[in-house]
């Protein structure tokens, strides 16, 4: 390999290079050129949009693929196609090769229908070709109801697309501009304040973290403080508050009864404040001393001697 020059080497890898496009070529056409194929032809007045590279099958199995597709020059407007069957599979005589769809959304295949006979073709054989028209035809019956169920759905689609090209009118779009103007003022605004607040900002981070610190050294003296307060709580309830507010509601109670025996005229206190005859009688008896006062200053003689030389009137 070191007495081979640049040149031969670059040349080998060339034509390697060539090989390998040529052979993923073919390959991705469906076309191995390392696998032994046997070629066989059958001509179409119309393929039913048939493709080089569809699929054909046996039985359902994929066995070959359609290698090419071209015009007979005889003017008759007949198309050729060139099946390439694995060299496994033996066509017996009679067998066709139906053009069918591959799927209800679309593209084609070839079917062969294997015949009943002893005898079998060679690879270069023309066999026998028809299209299914039957399947063809059933998927556009099946397809129809889907095509006129479609129909209202693109006319609601266009009506759609017509009433949002209404809404975007030009001044929509300058309002919309607009509208992007004042959110980007809004946001610059915004990010300045916050750019001015970033000192108070940290300051208040940096105040809630001591407070945290502090909390955090001083957990074992709220500990305390909240077993004390607990504990207060706990003696409060446990003394004789409970016994003193008892007698007082206890007292209330006596006094309430107390009254209403007095209002209703129960015992001396209840007489002294129902009945009036000591009321009338101490009132007489004032008037009756009133008299005897102004009487008294009126003639004070009557109730007073006194004499000078110790001689009575």
């Amino acid at each position: 390999m070191k007495n081979l020059s640049k040149e031969i080497i670059i040349g080998l890898a060339a034509v390697l290079t060539i090989i390998i496009f040529i052979w993923l070529f073919n390959f991705l056409k469906g076309n191995n050129l390392f696998n032994s194929n046997d070629s066989y032809y059958a001509v179409y007045q119309d393929i039913a949009g048939l493709e080089e590279s569809s699929p054909v099958e046996i039985n359902g199995y994929k066995a070959g693929i359609v290698r090419d597709i071209r015009f007979i020059n005889d003017g008759s407007g007949k198309l050729i196609v060139n099946i390439g069957i694995s060299s496994g599979y033996k066509l017996p005589l009679g067998t066709v090769a139906e053009i069918t769809p591959e799927t209800v959304l679309g593209g084609m295949k070839i079917r062969l229908r294997m015949a009943e006979s002893t005898g079998f073709h060679v690879d270069g054989d023309t066999i026998k070709s028809r299209v299914d028209r039957g399947i063809i035809n059933r998927l556009g019956d099946e397809l129809s109801p889907l095509i006129n169920s479609a129909d209202p759905l693109i006319a609601g689609i266009d009506s759609l697309l017509t009433a949002i090209n209404s809404i975007f009118t030009d001044e929509f779009g300058r309002n919309i501009l607009k509208s992007s103007e004042h959110i980007e003022n809004v946001s610059y605004k915004l990010d300045t304040l916050i750019e001015g607040s970033a000192d108070n900002l940290n300051s208040i981070i940096k105040g809630l973290d001591n407070f945290t610190a502090m909390l955090d050294k001083n957990t074992v003296a709220i500990d305390t403080t909240i077993s004390n307060i607990n504990r207060l709580t706990g003696d409060l309830s446990e003394s004789e508050i409970k016994n003193s507010i008892d007698n007082f509601n206890k007292a209330a109670r006596e006094t309430a009864i107390m009254l209403e025996k007095i209002n209703n005229g129960e015992g001396s206190a209840g007489l002294l404040v129902s009945d009036d005859s000591l009321y009338i009688m101490l009132t007489n008896n004032l008037k009756q001393l009133n008299l005897l006062l102004e009487d008294i200053k009126s003639s004070p003689g009557r109730y007073v001697n006194f004499s000078l030389f110790g001689r009575k009137k």
